[in-house]
């Protein structure tokens, strides 16, 4: 047991930095995902047709391209025109395309299910559509988002695994890592997936709390 401890205590350091690698990962791509998820949402209620079937055409090639499929298209793809990029940005860059499809379809669906009436309420009032979509529809859209925004983004942390393989020095490419250097690999993967384990933990419980403490106008 004391074997066990001092080999772990001596890998700290690189799991920890490998641990940060893939929060700053998943925190970069949700929180720009997210951002142009809801600008395609705006536009999808309010924009021509075209653009639209735009949009809806992206989101489908999105979420069906494998994740791995673009970190390579994104890595090795921009040597073509003579980018040379790091693996993180295209690790961002690649999951930020993966994800806002995801996040996109999630916010859509959720202003779909508020109720129709609503709308037509507000409009005989003569109620301010502005006034009217940020007192009424937000909230519940944030709500009925709550749920599967924070379960497509706990998956996305585990996606994140993925990058390992631009060279991105994430949590399973360190244990990986120290496998093959030696070490006990029963060990690493137990580290690993207690990793995994304690932040999707984290993001279940805020989810949960989202859902529950989100007010309905």
């Amino acid at each position: 047991m004391i074997a066990i401890w001092s080999t772990v205590l001596n890998l700290a350091p690189s799991v920890a930095s490998a641990t940060l690698n893939a929060l700053f990962l998943l925190v970069t791509t949700v929180f720009l995902s997210s951002f142009l998820a809801v600008w395609l949402t705006v536009a999808d209620i309010a924009a021509p047709k075209a653009l639209r079937l735009f949009i809806r055409l992206y989101s489908w090639l999105a979420q069906t391209t494998p994740p791995l499929i673009l970190l390579f298209l994104a890595f090795y793809g921009s040597t073509a025109f003579g980018w040379f990029i790091s693996p993180m940005t295209a690790a961002v860059i690649a999951f930020v395309l993966f994800a806002t499809a995801y996040y996109f379809e999630i916010f859509r669906a959720s202003y779909n299910g508020v109720p129709q009436d609503q709308f037509e309420a507000a409009y005989a009032l003569g109620i301010p559509p502005l006034s009217f979509a940020i007192k009424v529809i937000i909230p519940q859209v944030v709500r009925i988002a709550a749920a599967p925004f924070m379960g497509r983004t706990t998956v996305l942390f585990k996606e994140t695994s993925l990058a390992s393989a631009i060279s991105v020095s994430e949590i399973m490419s360190t244990t990986s890592a120290f496998i093959y250097s030696g070490e006990n690999p029963l060990l690493m993967v137990a580290v690993a997936g207690a990793i995994y384990a304690i932040i999707n933990t984290f993001l279940i419980t805020i989810e949960k709390r989202c859902t529950r403490r989100m007010p309905i106008a």
